[in-house]
């Protein structure tokens, strides 16, 4: 779930002995000498007026019910547009203008659950998923590159439709990292052994990194991960036992220093200079870290997400840290912390992602079965929260 002795490789206190990739960034330099480690207790605050006025001003009418899936570091978000009869990727800008990308194919039969974006690539995971169909689990069908310079759109890897009807091989799961399309597909659709293979948008190269019981991957701050057993028991008092990284990323020292081998490093979060985490995961998590190299390490501890094994999906956006509620949330479906202040608030729509100081929100103002519309907001255009 979110929400992707070798095994325990995340978990463990030993160092990470997994290599870093070739073309990752270099971490942001360290001050010469680390500060201290503020800690201020969490307290409740109620969501300002001017916060929801954002949200609500931040809606983009696309047409037809549009999902967001992923943001861009420069505020772009890509979004799923569904007409009924057609389904297509676009491209939101910063300035909230819509450029359509991509035609998904056989649209009442597939659509697009998966997407990543950076300065060059959008990849596109697109799922089996028949329109009106109940109780089907989608299935990832194929994954597509494209080209932002204009080149054309690149065929990652199809299923075919033969094992589809007689439970053959299957993709299981599909992330970006390093510049890296990673995919892995399961022998068959009831088995959890298969292959996780790479493709380098930029050569076309397609290359083999691991075999056995593996699943579930994703791109995450501490490199690309996945969970053993194929990722297909999602027990959540054991996940972060079974997540192991296939490749690291580079990480500042403060940060690896502060996060140690435990689980609170499944949660780490960033947008290229500042880092957030949850912490006392393994606990039901007791709080969250915030670390730049201008402020040092900041920690807000209370019962800030509710005791549970469950760990959620988390966003930082410049201050303050986002963390989805599921099914804790009741009324609400994420709660933030502004770091700066200790105050936890809530939020009343549903966050999708988050990257350099941009939030994307679903929203569906007319309930369940009504449309849905993507809201892209600025955290530096949010009051700070106090308590």
């Amino acid at each position: 779930m979110f929400v992707v002795a070798a095994i325990a490789a995340a978990c463990t206190s030993e160092p990470d002995k997994t290599a870093e990739p070739d073309n990752a960034a270099t971490p942001t330099a360290t001050p010469s000498s680390q500060q201290a480690s503020p800690e201020r207790p969490a307290c409740q605050a109620a969501l300002p007026a001017a916060w929801q006025q954002a949200i609500e001003g931040g809606k983009v009418d696309a047409g037809g019910s549009t999902m967001p899936l992923a943001v861009a570091r420069a505020g772009e978000v890509v979004a799923v547009r569904d007409n009924g009869d057609t389904r297509d990727l676009l491209l939101i800008g910063a300035d909230k203008s819509v450029k359509p990308i991509y035609v998904v194919p056989e649209p009442n039969r597939n659509d697009v659950g998966f997407a990543a974006i950076d300065d060059r690539w959008i990849v596109v995971g697109v799922d089996r998923a028949p329109r009106n169909a109940n109780g089907v689990l989608p299935t990832l069908t194929r994954i597509d590159v494209i080209d932002r310079n204009g080149g054309p759109v690149q065929n990652v890897v199809q299923a075919k439709e033969e094992d589809f009807r007689t439970g053959g091989a299957t993709i299981d799961s599909v992330a970006v990292f390093g510049g890296k399309v990673y995919w892995t597909t399961h022998d068959k659709y009831a088995d959890s052994a298969g292959t996780t293979r790479s493709y380098d948008p930029t050569t076309g190269t397609v290359a083999d990194v691991e075999s056995g019981s593996f699943g579930s991957i994703r791109a995450t701050a501490i490199g690309l991960t996945g969970i053993a057993d194929g990722g297909r028991s999602y027990s959540n008092d054991t996940v972060w036992e079974r997540t192991k990284v296939l490749v690291a990323a580079p990480l500042p020292k403060d940060i690896s220093d502060a996060l140690g081998g435990g689980p609170d490093r499944l949660s780490l979060v960033t947008n290229g200079q500042a880092y957030a985490w949850l912490t006392g995961v393994d606990r039901g998590i007791t709080g969250v870290a915030w670390w730049s190299p201008e402020s040092g390490l900041t920690r807000v501890a209370g019962d800030i997400v509710g005791k549970s094994n469950w760990l959620p999906p988390v966003w930082m956006a410049g201050p303050y840290v986002v963390i989805d509620r599921g099914h804790q949330g009741a009324d609400t479906h994420a709660t933030v912390v502004d770091t700066r202040s200790g105050a936890v608030t809530y939020l009343n729509d549903r966050v999708v992602a988050a990257d350099g100081g941009t939030v994307t929100f679903a929203m569906q103002p007319g309930g369940k079965f009504a449309p849905i519309f993507p809201s892209v907001v600025r955290a530096d255009e949010l009051p700070v929260l106090s308590c």
